[in-house]
């Protein structure tokens, strides 16, 4: 019996129910798809890492000889080396209009890889006695549409060559292909080719020699003091020191993207849940006061407390557990579209996802807990109400002048007005949960457009601010002023500055850090030091500009000294004094005036070049430097811009539309269900102002006027707990890699109101068809 009214009572609160199933099913789905993925990229990792012998250490050298590699085997701890010649070059990819940049690597003939394996997608290894046989890397064969048996050019040994392309493969050190100095991936123009090792010797000047080499490590060796012994080993080869995976690019992108997911999918369901509590509450509250009389009824014929307390709980948790089976499947769905737009980015073989039972669970068992506390005051009054009591009519709420009725702000109200202002501070406890629930619906849309709002600034920052040329240009070897002044003389050339950067080791006290110190052309214009405000930033005298990041890792600040050891050449160890320090946005740099730099490395040896060239002339110049000698790679700003656009669309996108469908539903759950409970609450009183003469559309303006009124307090409230959340974010997901800024634009602002002004209109359009629709004669009807 108790249950076929469970039902019954259910059907006819179904318009409030079916926002709290709503609610529950976003929470419930967000809680699923993220939490799912947390687990799924995790695992994915560890496995492929494990299959693939994914390398714990790797070191560079300018040039060390193959017997070398049976040294770093012999180095206890060590598990297995794999030596290679590793070197950048510019690529001609048929159908890509302006250059690629392709990381060749050598692959031993005959064996497979000992660190790092390959596994194929399709087609096969190169030959051993074929040296225009290349393999690819998945993400940059995908990207170009490449296939077994399409051919690349490249400048081999000084020579234009053609390359055949005649397998696809994954590699695990290249899960993200990031090109070092890029903090996004453009798998169009950055990929790994592969090449038989006997020809990338004979290519790049390295016969029996290497440059690269990767280590696995026993699990219980310390990777510091193997790091050590092979650095002491090295250093007379020009090494620039060992590092570990917590350095490695791609590793690091994929490890960032794991925490973050795992902190933004138990912030977000946590926002939903418990504004479905409070809605369980809300309603539940209502049915309990309106069913007074029955309960006291059912408790005098004899129905105990406990059956009440479950009966009241279904009608709570058949919704619940409703939008919980919904949200569920949703979730998963959802999932399946994530772990496929993770798989365009992050290239591992086991990219299947596979639903988990124990999320689903949990999910399950979060969403239980939160109609709990929603149930557990309301059911409270089912408990403590005696069975004489109850069947008596609810004494009325005790009503007496406050604060407002003698206020001058109540004398210049209109009436309607006044009631609204009454009818708010009659229940402040009611009204205060409906502003949180609708300035959180204000707050999630503020965090979805943060996210375009800080990548925007970024984008402008780095393109706009400091990387201001038109090609930037690589070179093989370091280069002499020589090669600039033959740079300044190609077609088009407006202008050149050199770019150059040093190996170096950063110390102080018990901390050290390797980075790379960049050397600043006086009254450069193509590429300066601006931190996130946009502002220049000069080289202080003779000391170090140096990233607040960098410096935070280090423990130093403005006036500090450090140890500085180049990494290249002698080698030497001097002591610098940081002069000041800059709140930039990507990477953790340090800057030195180039005057110190000569100093400092004992000589002028340029990595590369950027270049201001006549936009008539562009074209003609990338096709002479593709097949330049000497030159590694070219860039175009304009096409490093529109593929950072494209990321940002394809991977935002989905999320941007995500949060607003959630923050719409909140809105409108929190909305609905307050303007149903206050036109049930108040039925009467609409209903009497109907009968002494009140139209339709004043009678529906006096009830939502308390909702515009709970709706205006709200986005101001919204803002500040947009910003909190937005602020969080910002910290939350800054690494070493890049720092959010901090800012929200006013298009940020207009969409969280426009979407709060949606919500409120179309509940209200809802609800105002049942207030059009009252049975004025029942609704006067007095119970007895």
């Amino acid at each position: 019996m108790l249950t076929r009214k469970a039902w019954r009572d259910v059907w006819h609160q179904r318009g409030p129910s079916i926002a709290i199933a709503i609610v529950v099913m976003v929470g419930v789905a967000s809680f699923v798809a993220m939490q799912s993925m947390v687990p799924h990229l995790r695992g994915s990792q560890q496995r492929y890492y494990q299959q693939a012998h994914f390398a714990d250490l790797w070191v560079s050298v300018s040039r060390a000889p193959d017997a070398l590699a049976a040294d770093l085997r012999a180095i206890p701890g060590v598990d297995a080396v794999e030596t290679r010649v590793a070197e950048d070059v510019v690529l001609e990819v048929p159908g890509l209009p302006g250059p690629a940049t392709g990381r060749v690597m050598s692959h031993p003939a005959g064996r497979e890889l000992a660190v790092n394996r390959l596994r194929l997608r399709t087609g096969r290894l190169m030959s051993s006695l074929r040296d225009d046989e290349v393999v690819i890397s998945d993400g940059f064969a995908t990207a170009n549409g490449l296939a077994t048996g399409d051919t690349l050019g490249a400048v081999l040994n000084g020579r234009w060559r053609r390359l055949e392309v005649v397998g696809v493969a994954l590699t695990p050190e290249y899960v993200m292909e990031v090109q070092p100095g890029t903090f996004f991936p453009d798998n169009q123009r950055y990929g790994v080719l592969w090449i038989a090792e006997r020809a990338a010797q004979a290519a790049f000047g390295l016969q029996d020699a290497w440059n690269e080499a990767t280590l696995t490590l026993d699990r219980t060796t310390s990777e510091a003091a193997v790091i050590e012994t092979v650095d002491a080993l090295l250093a007379r080869y020009g090494s620039l020191g060992a590092h570990g995976r917590n350095e490695q690019l791609s590793h690091r992108y994929l490890t960032d993207e794991i925490r973050q997911a795992a902190a933004f999918g138990t912030a977000a369901p946590l926002i939903f849940l418990g504004v479905a509590a409070f809605l369980v509450n809300l309603v539940l509250a209502r049915v309990v006061a309106a069913q007074r009389e029955q309960i006291g009824m059912m408790k005098a014929f004899g129905i105990s407390n406990g059956m009440l307390m479950r009966h009241y709980a279904l009608i709570a948790f058949t919704p619940v557990l409703l939008g919980a089976v919904v949200g569920t499947g949703l979730g998963l769905w959802f999932a399946g579209v994530l772990a496929e737009l993770y798989s365009q980015y992050y290239r591992m073989p086991d990219a299947t996802f596979t639903p988990r039972a124990g999320t689903i669970a949990v999910a399950f068992l979060v969403t239980g807990l939160s109609a709990l506390i929603g149930t557990v005051g309301a059911v409270r009054r089912v408990v403590r109400l005696p069975a004489a009591e109850a069947m008596r009519p609810e004494a009325p709420l005790r009503f007496r002048h406050s604060w407002f009725d003698g206020s001058w702000v109540h004398r210049r109200l209109s009436p309607m007005a006044r009631l609204t202002v009454r009818s708010m501070l009659r229940r402040p406890a009611r009204a205060a949960l409906a502003t949180l629930g609708m300035a959180l619906g204000v707050a999630v849309v503020m965090v979805g457009g943060y996210a375009y709002d800080a990548i925007a600034v970024m984008r402008d920052v780095h393109f706009t601010e400091i990387q201001r040329e038109d090609v930037a240009v690589t070179f093989a070897r370091s280069e002499g002023d020589e090669a600039l002044r033959e740079l300044a003389h190609l077609p088009g050339v407006l202008r050149v500055e050199p770019l150059w950067s040093l190996p170096v080791t950063l110390r102080h006290g018990p901390r050290e850090r390797r980075a790379a110190i960049t050397a600043l052309t006086p009254r450069a214009r193509l590429r300066r030091v601006v931190d996130g405000a946009r502002r220049e930033r000069t080289i202080p005298g003779e000391g170090l500009l140096m990233s607040t990041a960098l410096a935070e890792l280090l423990a130093v600040g403005a006036g500090d000294s450090v140890q500085v050891q180049v990494l290249t050449g002698e080698r030497r160890v001097r002591t610098l004094t940081i002069g000041a320090l800059v709140n930039d946005l990507i990477g953790t740099g340090v800057w030195m005036g180039r005057e110190g730099m000569v100093l400092l490395a004992g000589g002028t040896a340029y990595d590369g070049a950027v270049l201001a060239v006549d936009p008539t002339q562009t074209d003609r110049l990338i096709a002479q430097l593709r097949r330049t000698p000497g030159v590694a790679s070219v860039g175009e700003r304009a096409d490093v811009l529109a593929s950072f656009d494209k990321v940002m669309r394809d991977s935002f996108g989905v999320t941007l539309l995500a949060l607003l469908g959630f923050a719409v539903v909140l809105s409108m759950g929190v909305v609905y269900n307050t303007a149903r409970i206050s036109l049930s609450e108040r039925g009467r009183e609409l209903a009497s102002l109907r009968v002494l003469g009140f139209s339709r559309q004043e009678v529906a303006t006096m009830l939502f006027g308390e909702l515009a009124v709970l709706g205006v307090l709200a986005i101001p409230l919204g803002f500040a707990l947009g910003a909190a959340l937005a602020a969080a974010m910002a910290a939350g997901m800054s690494s070493e890699l890049f720092r959010l800024p901090f800012t929200l634009s006013p298009r940020t602002y207009g969409w969280s109101v426009v979407v709060l002004v949606i919500a409120g209109v179309a509940s209200s359009l809802l609800v105002r068809r049942r207030l059009d629709h009252l049975d004025l004669v029942a609704v006067l009807k007095t119970r007895e």
